[in-house]
C-alpha cells in the first residue's frame, strides 16, 4: 500500500466522526431565544427553567412559555425587602429631614418596582425621578445584598436571581397578608415558592387525571 493510500484510508473515519458531531449540535429554538433575550434585554433565564421548558415541550402560546417569546421590560417586577426599604427611608430622611412626608417616596417605590431595566441594572421612568432609589439600589448591591427581580405571570412571579432563582412565588391579588410595612413604607412580598418544573409537572398530572383540566 502506497503512502497516499494509507492517508486516504485514515482520513475516512475522521470525516465520519466529524459529520456525526455536526449532526448532534442542533440548538433548540428556545436556547436561541434565551441567548437573544440575554443579548437584547440583559435577561438571564434560570437554567432550571430553560431545562424544564424544553423537556416539557410546551406549545409556544402556553401560559408559562409564551412570555419568553414576547418579552418586554414591562413583564419585570421587583420585590423589595425590609433592609432595602429601611435603607431608602434613611437616605430620604437625610435629604428631607427626620420626619418627612413619605407619600412621595411611597409613590416612587410603587412605580419603580415595575420600571426596572435589566440591561442597565437600574430603575428608569420617563415620568418619575428614581435617582434616590437608584442610588440606594447601587449601594445596596455593593454591600452584597439583592432585591428579588422577577418575571410577572399575572399572579405568579418567576425569580431571576437570589438563591430562589428558577422558583415561582405566589403574588395573590388584594391579599393583605402579603403586604408589609417598614419605616412607614408599605410593600408587597411573595410567598409559597415552588420550582417552575414542579408547577408544570403538577398541571400535567392533573391533565392526565382529568382530560377537561385546562392546561
Amino acid at each position: 500500500m502506497g503512502i497516499f493510500d494509507f492517508f486516504k484510508r485514515k482520513s475516512k473515519p475522521l470525516m465520519a466522526k466529524k459529520e456525526v458531531k455536526n449532526a448532534a449540535t442542533v440548538i433548540h429554538p428556545f436556547i436561541k431565544q434565551c441567548e437573544f433575550l440575554k443579548e437584547e434585554f440583559g435577561l438571564v433565564v434560570p437554567q432550571s427553567s430553560i431545562d424544564c421548558l424544553i423537556r416539557f415541550n410546551l406549545p409556544v402560546d402556553h401560559y408559562y412559555y409564551s412570555l419568553f417569546w414576547h418579552f418586554d421590560n414591562d413583564f419585570l417586577e421587583v420585590f423589595y425587602n425590609e433592609k432595602f426599604i429601611q435603607w431608602v427611608v434613611d437616605r430620604y430622611q437625610q435629604v428631607h429631614g427626620a420626619d418627612p412626608d413619605l407619600k412621595n417616596l411611597q409613590d416612587q417605590l410603587d412605580e419603580a418596582k415595575f420600571e426596572f431595566n435589566l440591561r442597565n441594572d437600574s430603575f428608569h421612568s420617563n415620568t418619575m425621578d428614581f435617582d434616590l432609589i437608584n442610588q440606594c439600589y447601587a449601594e445596596f448591591k455593593a454591600s452584597g445584598e439583592e432585591l428579588m427581580i422577577t418575571l410577572n405571570f399575572d399572579y405568579e412571579n418567576l425569580l431571576l436571581n437570589t438563591e430562589l432563582k428558577g422558583y415561582v412565588g405566589q403574588n395573590y391579588p388584594s391579599f393583605n397578608g402579603l403586604y408589609k410595612t417598614t419605616a412607614g413604607i408599605q410593600y408587597k412580598q411573595l410567598e409559597d415558592f415552588k420550582l417552575l418544573e414542579d408547577i408544570i409537572q403538577n398541571l400535567l398530572d392533573e391533565k392526565e387525571k382529568n382530560k377537561n383540566f385546562p392546561f
